[in-house]
């Protein structure tokens, strides 16, 4: 979870708890607002993921494209 993420729950958690021990009514939100969240968070969600996927592709693991060669390497004997 991201920074922003972690301080967004930290002010939700804060806020409940003020509220149960304040005894104040918490803020109603309506479908079109929790809608609207839900999709940031996928779209925020699909975002870092294209951007971890880019950043392989621009710098990639030469490690891997061995380990995927290997199988279609003949490792027989040497030639006499």
């Amino acid at each position: 979870m991201s920074v922003a993420g972690l301080k967004k729950q930290f002010h939700k958690a804060t806020q409940k708890v003020s509220e149960k021990v304040g005894g104040a009514e918490g803020t109603k939100l309506d479908d079109d607002f929790k809608e609207m969240e839900r999709k940031v968070d996928v779209t925020s969600r699909a975002v870092m993921e294209i951007m971890t996927k880019t950043i392989e592709y621009l710098q990639p693991n030469p490690g891997k494209d061995v380990l995927r060669l290997l199988p279609s390497l003949s490792l027989g004997p040497p030639p006499p």
